[in-house]
């Protein structure tokens, strides 16, 4: 519904300079426009071209085709997905369109519109940022594995639907205080989840909770087809990928990733197993990246990130001085440089990681460090 209520000039803004399959793999992407465009519902929309493509990219040309009026349903009858560039996932798990359309409606619905940061265009973006890493930079290597297997027995598109799903939902409900104002304010969650990793396991919780319903009931339910099996392999590798995004484990994580093979020297491995840990644990420290991106990105698209998340971080400090807890590292907005923020940030955290995932995936060399040393420059 929400794409045949936008204007016609929206719709073929949308369709062709952001959400066809070429656009959505670009690393250059602007996710503030996408809101703007979308009337506010980057998620659902940005979700939707992804997570149901190639079928969605269908019914983009239907409409404009049509002039913008709403046109043929989502279905195997009127698409052939076999010549069409995608994930297929409504395909390979039976997936019916309008269980994920309500799906992706009812998880932005859940993210917190008020936080400057973590919200849904931020969760939208880590989605798009995960699909480029899949299929623009290590796009080779994806390909040819999943051709292998182009069903629901593969390993590796089970991978992959489990970590654009859970970049998707891998801040829902936050509050917008990290996980050391939980822990000094005694919240209900930090008690809940005892301090450990508190909102990683929240959100994992939450977005469960909402997709399943009552006994696997939900409207929201992509998994309600989906061999029992494999349910259980997702659920577990999306709960790991969230639970990873807990920056208390990077350094562990980069560690893990540094001591991997790369996978240009692993192609003649016939071992299919030791492929797929391989590149689970490369997809997901992928996806941790992609939550953490935003000085890997042109500057006029990581200012507006850094403005936002400083403003979050500043609207915590206010809050724990209030409350007499201590002030969090970056959160006293008093103290706290903005050039040494993001030049530290760059410096221990997102250059090192690139600089040891691009042996992995070599385009970050030529695509993401030099962005990054332009804002480590800037700032």
């Amino acid at each position: 519904a929400e794409w045949y209520s936008l204007d016609r000039d929206a719709q073929i803004e949308l369709a062709t300079n952001h959400l066809s399959w070429e656009k959505l793999m670009k690393w250059d992407f602007d996710m503030f426009e996408v809101s703007k465009l979308s009337n506010g519902r980057p998620l659902l929309f940005v979700g939707w071209a992804i997570l149901a493509s190639p079928h969605s990219q269908y019914i983009m040309e239907q409409t404009l085709s049509e002039g913008g009026k709403k046109g043929g349903s989502i279905n195997n009858d009127n698409i052939s997905s076999a010549d069409r560039k995608g994930y297929k996932f409504l395909d390979i798990y039976k997936i019916p369109p309008k269980c994920m359309i309500d799906f992706l409606r009812g998880i932005e619905d859940r993210y917190v519109q008020d936080n400057p940061y973590h919200n849904n265009i931020h969760a939208a973006d880590v989605l798009q940022t995960t699909h480029s890493f899949l299929e623009e930079m290590g796009g080779k290597y994806l390909d040819n594995n999943m051709k292998k297997e182009s069903s629901a027995s593969s390993t590796m598109t089970l991978q992959m639907f489990s970590i654009l799903v859970g970049a998707a939902i891998h801040d829902v409900g936050h509050p917008g205080y990290n996980n050391a104002f939980q822990s000094n304010s005694f919240s209900q969650t930090a008690l809940t989840y005892n301090d450990n990793s508190v909102l990683e396991n929240f959100h994992t919780s939450l977005a469960f909770q909402m997709i399943l319903g009552d006994n696997g009931n939900s409207d929201w339910n992509i998994f309600q087809n989906m061999e029992p099996n494999d349910f259980m392999k997702c659920k577990r590798l999306i709960t790991e990928a969230i639970l990873g995004t807990d920056l208390t484990f990077h350094f562990s994580n980069l560690e893990g990733v540094k001591n991997l093979v790369p996978s240009a020297s692993r192609r003649d491995n016939d071992n299919d197993d030791n492929e797929d840990d391989y590149s689970w644990k490369v997809m997901s420290f992928l996806m941790h990246m992609a939550d953490i991106s935003n000085l890997g990105k042109r500057r006029a698209i990581s200012t507006q990130w850094t403005d936002r998340v400083l403003l979050e971080f500043f609207r915590q400090g206010d809050k724990e001085k209030e409350l007499g807890l201590p002030i969090s590292p970056l959160c006293n907005r008093d103290t706290t440089s903005r050039p040494d923020s993001q030049i530290g940030f760059i410096n221990y955290i997102i250059r090192p990681s690139f600089e040891i995932l691009k042996d992995h995936l070599p385009l970050l060399g030529t695509v993401v460090l030099p962005l990054v040393e332009g804002n480590f420059h800037f700032w």
